[in-house]
């Protein structure tokens, strides 16, 4: 198995085991109005009503202090950089297009530029494998894909954008899901970067 293979999985195991922990973690039980039956199909079935997700105060004072984090400007401070031709800060392998066995597209140069345009919120942070972060971010002016970056932090102190992908796990109707939950995130220009 190829050490992107190896990481890409990795990624998948953590972000769900954070995803299944965060809902969790919101304490929100389903009532028996949040579900309905749906009437365009010959057979009613229950489909549940997404709603946003409410935060605590401590939950979002937490959730704020990510977007302090040097990994995480460090990707502001590269898709700025990359939208004017500069890639100071980023790896050349980073950049170019790419499309893996399984179907993963990566490289920036694989994504429309109004996705670096607009501002993104933070929807995860870990460790990577490989050393520095994996965050995941969605941007708030295009919605409708979660991407995956791997910010790595050199010996010499600097950072460096080593990896920018879609995560294809999240679908189009997950995507939908989070805008809906998140919404408070996603709408927020205050914190986002």
């Amino acid at each position: 198995m190829t050490r992107r293979k190896y990481i890409f999985i990795l990624l998948a195991f953590v972000i769900f085991v954070f995803l299944f922990l965060f809902y969790r973690s919101s304490n929100k039980k389903p009532t028996s109005t949040e579900k309905v039956t749906s009437t365009t199909s010959a057979q009613a079935t229950p489909t549940e009503i997404v709603q946003e997700l409410h935060f605590t105060e401590e939950q979002l004072k937490s959730y704020y202090s990510s977007y302090n984090n040097p990994f995480v400007l460090h990707i502001r401070k590269v898709l700025n950089n990359y939208l004017t031709g500069n890639n100071d800060g980023i790896e050349p392998l980073a950049i170019k297009v790419d499309k893996a066995e399984d179907g993963t597209i990566s490289g920036l140069d694989s994504f429309s530029k109004d996705y670096y345009k607009s501002k993104f919120i933070v929807f995860g942070i870990n460790d990577s494998i490989a050393g520095g972060k994996e965050i995941n971010i969605i941007f708030q002016d295009k919605q409708d894909k979660l991407f995956n970056v791997w910010i790595y932090k050199l010996g010499t102190g600097d950072y460096e954008l080593r990896g920018f992908w879609q995560n294809k796990k999240f679908t189009e109707k997950d995507m939908e899901k989070i805008q809906k939950q998140y919404k408070i995130f996603l709408n927020d220009s205050k914190h986002a970067l």
